[in-house]
């Protein structure tokens, strides 16, 4: 059996990423990969290639959807013929020229939440009454079904963290009025009470919404794992579509008893890489190599007797493969930077 562990944020660029790893405290991760097989890198046009190689080994094609397939676990009585979209709360950071994509530092609360979407919704009536937009609000997911299907490309939201905004605006046949939409609503939120709390807290308001993960739901070809470790309703979304059962969805505090093979995601490393803070970047590699290696311990007790390390980047992949032997193999001469980074 195999556990997969999908890593995002944990290939560096290249330029840096020797002078990185020198200040690298992941004795575990670094003696892993020494040992391993480690496959070439792939490249992938998304700026989130987690999401995108997740999405192939379910048998996605294109760009990855995600918004219907959140909404489907979400919502178990949603209209899967409806087009939906993300359309999460942000905070664009002016930075030099530009704006910059940034997370929120917590989530809207319930009433925030309450009170900003009932903006949305307004902007929504009154610019675009002709979609038949329905907003639907489940903590931190803000999910927009659609009669009237949009045409765009967008750029998924863990893509576009640190990144320019005008460089990642959804592009298409629909997109000035999705610009108009936006405009409209940062205009209400801009006097919103909450925001301004927010920022007397020295938080960061909210300011804007990102729109991304758009389609239309239907079923996956693959099914690549018996089962997910995972809070994300988008890969527990994914699972359902391929057609395994909602047993196969397992938390993920209940590592010790899983069946099968099986995927998880650690997003440690993410946003730390996203807004290149190398710093932080090694203190979190630390903790995740503390992390994986007592993954490791429990899932070879479990049966579990290889685990696969998928390593991304901003835009490839690269898989490394732990298996139970690797202790008896001699170290290879690659030095970490050669396998914790992206190919030029």
């Amino acid at each position: 059996m195999r556990w997969t562990v999908v890593v995002p944020g944990a290939l560096l660029p290249p330029p840096i990423a020797a002078d990185v790893l020198a200040g690298a405290n992941a004795p575990w991760l670094l003696q892993a990969l020494s040992r391993a097989s480690v496959g070439e890198a792939a490249t992938f046009e998304s700026c989130a290639p987690h999401l995108s190689w997740l999405w192939q080994q379910f048998g996605g094609g294109g760009d990855p959807v995600t918004a219907p397939y959140a909404l489907r676990v979400l919502d178990s009585q949603a209209d899967p013929g409806a087009q939906c979209w993300h359309v999460d709360p942000v905070h664009f950071a002016f930075a030099r020229d530009h704006l910059l994509v940034a997370p929120l530092d917590d989530a809207p609360g319930a009433e925030e939440a309450e009170s900003l979407a009932r903006h949305l919704r307004a902007a929504l009536d009154e610019l675009v009454p002709e979609a038949g937009a329905r907003l639907q609000v489940f903590g931190e997911h803000w999910l927009l079904t659609v009669r009237r299907p949009w045409s765009l490309r967008a750029t998924l939201l863990e893509g576009a963290f640190g990144q320019s905004a005008h460089e990642h605006w959804p592009a298409g046949t629909d997109a000035a009025a999705w610009r108009r939409l936006l405009t409209e609503v940062q205009m209400r939120w801009h006097q919103e009470t909450s925001n301004e709390r927010r920022e007397a807290l020295g938080r960061r308001s909210v300011n804007a919404l990102w729109l991304h993960g758009g389609g239309v739901w239907s079923t996956l070809p693959s099914r690549p794992f018996s089962v997910v470790i995972s809070n994300d309703a988008v890969l527990r979304g994914w699972v359902e579509a391929s057609g395994l059962p909602r047993t196969a969805w397992i938390d993920e505090g209940a590592m010790a008893a899983v069946p099968g093979d099986a995927v998880s995601i650690r997003r440690d490393l993410l946003v730390a890489a996203q807004f290149e803070a190398w710093g932080q970047w090694l203190e979190r590699l630390a903790e995740l190599d503390a992390a994986l290696h007592s993954l490791h311990e429990t899932s070879g007790a479990a049966g579990h007797d290889e685990m696969a390390l998928v390593l991304c980047g901003r835009r490839q992949v690269r898989v490394a493969r732990v298996r139970r032997g690797d202790s008896w193999r001699r170290w290879r001469r690659t030095p970490p930077a050669a396998l914790l980074a992206e190919t030029e």
